[in-house]
């Protein structure tokens, strides 16, 4: 008898590879996968930065989540909004730094910058923070030391791939 043999056919229908349709979609990002996309355009577009910018953003980086899980996310953003004011290279990390956090915390803004440059763009990013609830805030300190992961992991090898840097004790 050569007939239909069903247990052929299921065991071709899963090896056979399948194109996909024209109409289909893809899936969309995780998360995480947003989180580390998103890192990885800031810090690539951090490419013009100075030197000294880029060695400071690394370590701020780095420090950034410790600081976080010691005294808290308003606190250490308002730590970060303070030193922004300054126009120095720890200032211009400072001001970086925030960004990316904002970024993180507002992703429809597309990573455009918030102004730092002035007062009041630091005072928004700490409004922000000031008019969430008691449960976002939480939310957001999670979702930030989350993202923060890439940001760090990642810094190095995007800003100073031959590591010539190095780390600046302050």
């Amino acid at each position: 008898m050569t007939g239909f043999d069903p247990f052929a056919a299921a065991l071709n229908n899963m090896t056979a590879a399948k194109t996909p349709s024209a109409g289909a979609e893809q899936r969309p990002l995780t998360r995480a996968q947003q989180d580390l996309k998103r890192a990885v355009e800031l810090l690539e577009a951090m490419a013009g930065a100075s030197e000294g910018v880029k060695r400071n953003y690394l370590r701020r980086v780095k420090d950034f989540p410790a600081l976080v899980m010691q005294v808290g996310l308003a606190q250490a953003v308002a730590f970060s909004v303070d030193k922004a004011g300054k126009n120095d290279d720890r200032g211009g990390a400072h001001r970086l730094l925030l960004n990316h956090l904002y970024a993180v915390w507002r992703p429809e803004t597309q990573g455009q910058p918030v102004q730092l440059d002035d007062g009041k763009g630091r005072e928004h990013v700490l409004k922000f923070l000031q008019d969430l609830s008691t449960a976002e805030y939480r939310h957001l300190t999670r979702r930030t030391l989350a993202a923060w992961v890439y940001f760090r992991r990642l810094s190095e090898s995007v800003l100073d791939p031959d590591g010539t840097l190095g780390e600046e004790r302050e």
